[in-house]
């Protein structure tokens, strides 16, 4: 499940720098498959039905990469989801980046990585990341983007949070809107528990309670599902999503996790008010974000919470 256990399409072992981890600048080119790390995942990847209602989303995806792949790739230039998907992630490196400024982590997990959107940021600063993610397709496409970065060392996983492997403890764990869409949250967050230090910061983000259903990716007919208590929106075939309100996800992280800051967003390029916002620069979109939290009514329809937290000794 790691990448030492990849193979060419072929069945030849992948021609490895030294390692783990990988040196991303010596890492070679080509295609690859890996063993998944929990067995659940080979039989999504070929086109089998989901075990679990949260497997939708994996369902939803492979689809997705099949029927629109220019928009899972965002990472491309070129994609249609690409400026959206840079700007999200201006926002939440607008209260992350700080902490690696000012900590100097050294190892980093990317848990639930995607095409490497984070990991991307991790190793530009020179970072040594472990990437992991449920979706093959998604891992392919975050080790192209290694390789094209050039910088840190890496090392990459397919399976689960729930399936975590043993790894070297590291200084920072990445789930950027991830524990939303796991099977386990608990047994997710304390798999994270276990992998980062005593002392080692936590960055996640998750779907807030209430201003999904105002986006304008609110799955049709979804309405219904505002009203249950559990906060689950599932779609059949498309996505399974659990939403938190602040004291459910702060149950959710403590006491493993000691939260530093909890910050409410509103996604104003991608939530409940991006069509009358229109067009907004990013430093735009920091003072309407700035505007929303603050505000009586408003404030309580943002579309996610950003977190930072530090492991509890």
């Amino acid at each position: 499940m790691a990448l030492a256990d990849a193979r060419r399409p072929g069945g030849a072992p992948l021609a490895l720098p030294d390692g783990p981890p990988y040196a991303a600048a010596a890492l070679p080119r080509g295609s690859f498959t890996l063993p998944p790390g929990d067995p659940r995942l080979q039989a999504l990847f070929d086109g089998q039905p989901a075990q679990h209602p949260s497997h939708d989303n994996l369902v939803g995806a492979t689809r997705w990469w099949h029927e629109h792949r220019d928009w899972m790739d965002f990472l491309d230039p070129e994609s249609p989801t690409h400026q959206v998907k840079m700007v999200e992630r201006a926002l939440y490196l607008d209260l992350w980046a700080p902490y690696l400024q000012a900590e100097a982590p050294r190892r980093a997990l990317d848990l639930g990585c995607g095409v490497g959107r984070m990991s991307q940021w991790l190793l530009e600063e020179g970072l040594t990341v472990e990437l992991v993610d449920p979706d093959l397709r998604s891992l392919q496409a975050a080790y192209a983007m290694a390789r094209a970065v050039g910088q840190g060392a890496l090392d990459l996983h397919w399976t689960t949070g729930e399936s975590l492997p043993d790894l070297d403890p590291v200084d920072l764990a990445v789930a950027a809107e991830v524990l939303c869409y796991c099977e386990d949250a608990p047994r997710v967050v304390a798999n994270l528990a276990r992998v980062v230090r005593p002392g080692g910061l936590l960055l996640c983000s998750v779907e807030a309670r209430w201003g999904w259903a105002m986006a304008a990716d609110a799955a049709p007919g979804s309405l219904p599902e505002l009203f249950r208590e559990d906060g689950l929106v599932h779609v059949t075939g498309d996505r399974w999503v659990r939403t938190f309100d602040e004291a459910q996800l702060r149950a959710l992280l403590e006491p493993a996790f000691t939260i530093e800051v909890l910050r409410p967003s509103h996604y104003t390029f991608s939530g409940p008010f991006e069509t009358a916002a229109g067009e907004l620069s990013f430093e735009e979109t920091l003072a309407m974000e700035a505007r929303l939290r603050a505000h009586p009514v408003l404030g309580g329809l943002n579309r996610a919470w950003i977190v930072v937290a530090r492991r509890s000794s």
